[in-house]
Order: structure tokens, then C-alpha cells, then sequence
């Protein structure tokens, strides 16, 4: 096996450190030492974006917000999904996965960056969901599941006023999806008692997978 190289180091808000690594031309995203992707499974965040725009069906001009850029797979499967008058909105934190996705790691999916329909904005994506701007979809994919993990301050998201602050950013019967990776019952019940339909979806975390070992919450606002 060929040794691990470390392609690019960045300094979270919080100060962890974010790596980005190459092994076997398989690339990793690390945060404090702890693995947050690999563009060698990436079908559960594809079926993010394919099982949130199933559940909102056909609509005119949809704009939608795509929360954590990661490797680019959540963003390109949307635009696959999307109509050519569609508008997506990528919320991301951190400027270097910017950087990486414009250039090392832009072949991965097809350089969804370069989609006239999508617009970067540079920035925590709590800040997008101020109830200011709607959505018909929100996409989010920021940390493993319904906790914080890459950054703490994540943890806002996940509760009962972020939770409000969502509903408030969605169009009528707009639809939120959150990648996990294992299920949370808890959160399933605290997104309805936040007012919203919701549901849970197990996905394989690669396709041709029979291992449904990730997760999608999904959610429209009644």
C-alpha cells in the first residue's frame, strides 16, 4: 500500500485542524484527526440530494440551498436533478475546500462549481438560514449526523430554534435533508415537534451497495 500523502492543512474557526490527503488516488478530509469523507464512498450523499428533490417534486425556478460543499457530490447530484432554470446556493465554511474544490479535487464530480445555476457563498450556512431568504430545498451536510462534529458551533442547527429558524427558510412545503451516519429516532421526533413532516430514509453508503448503512432525515414543512 502506497503511504498517505497530506495534500493541504487548514486551521478550523474553532482551531482543529482540517487535512485533506491522498492514498492510492483515494482522497480524505480529516478533522482533528477524525475522518469526515472519502471520495471513495460518496452514494449516501448523492441519495441526499436525490431523495430531498423526489420529496419536493416538480416546481418552477426551484432554489436550493446545498449546506457543506464537501468533495462536490451533494451539489452535482442535485444539479442533475434540477431544471435548467433551477438556483443553488452553496453555503461553505471553510475557503481552502473552496480552493480544493476549484482545483485538486475538481474532477471528482464534474466540477459542479462551474454550473451556471450555482452561486458560492463563503460563510457559515446558519447564517443562510436566517428566515430572511426561502428555499424550496435545503441540503445540508455539515457534520456525521445530528450533532457537531466538524465544528461545534453546528450544534445550533440541530435545535428546537434552529430547527425553527429552518422552517422559517423553506418555502411551503419545502423540503430539508440532513446526511448522518446512523439513525436518531430523538431527532426525528424533535423535527416534528418543530412543526415539520419527517421522516427517516437508510441509504448504502456506495451504489451497488446492499449495506444500508447511512442515513437521510428528511423533512418538509407542513
Amino acid at each position: 500500500m502506497k503511504p498517505t500523502e497530506t495534500l493541504a492543512r487548514e486551521t478550523t474557526p474553532e482551531g482543529d485542524e482540517l487535512v485533506l490527503a491522498r492514498r492510492d488516488g483515494v482522497y480524505y478530509l480529516r478533522v482533528d484527526g477524525k475522518e469526515l469523507m472519502t471520495s471513495r464512498v460518496h452514494g449516501s450523499e448523492e441519495a441526499l440530494s436525490s431523495l430531498a428533490l423526489k420529496a419536493l417534486g416538480k416546481r418552477k425556478a426551484p432554489r436550493v440551498l446545498v449546506g457543506g460543499l464537501g468533495f462536490g457530490y451533494t451539489l452535482r447530484a442535485a444539479l442533475d436533478h434540477l431544471p435548467p432554470d433551477a438556483s443553488v446556493v452553496v453555503g461553505e465554511i471553510f475557503p481552502s475546500l473552496l480552493k480544493w474544490n476549484r482545483d485538486v479535487l475538481g474532477d471528482l464530480a464534474g466540477r459542479p462549481l462551474d454550473d451556471r445555476r450555482v452561486e458560492v457563498i463563503l460563510g457559515d450556512v446558519r447564517d443562510l438560514l436566517d428566515g430572511r431568504q426561502r428555499f424550496d430545498a435545503v441540503l445540508l451536510d455539515v457534520d456525521n449526523g445530528a450533532e457537531a462534529l466538524t465544528l461545534r458551533s453546528n450544534a445550533g442547527l440541530y435545535t428546537p430554534a434552529g430547527l425553527e429558524r429552518l422552517g422559517r427558510s423553506l418555502t411551503e412545503g419545502g423540503v430539508a435533508g440532513f446526511w448522518a451516519s446512523f439513525p436518531s429516532p430523538a431527532f426525528e421526533q424533535r423535527l416534528r415537534r418543530a412543526g415539520f413532516e419527517a421522516w427517516t430514509e437508510r441509504v448504502p453508503d456506495r451504489e451497488g451497495s446492499k449495506r444500508k448503512n447511512h442515513v437521510i432525515f428528511l423533512a418538509r414543512r407542513r
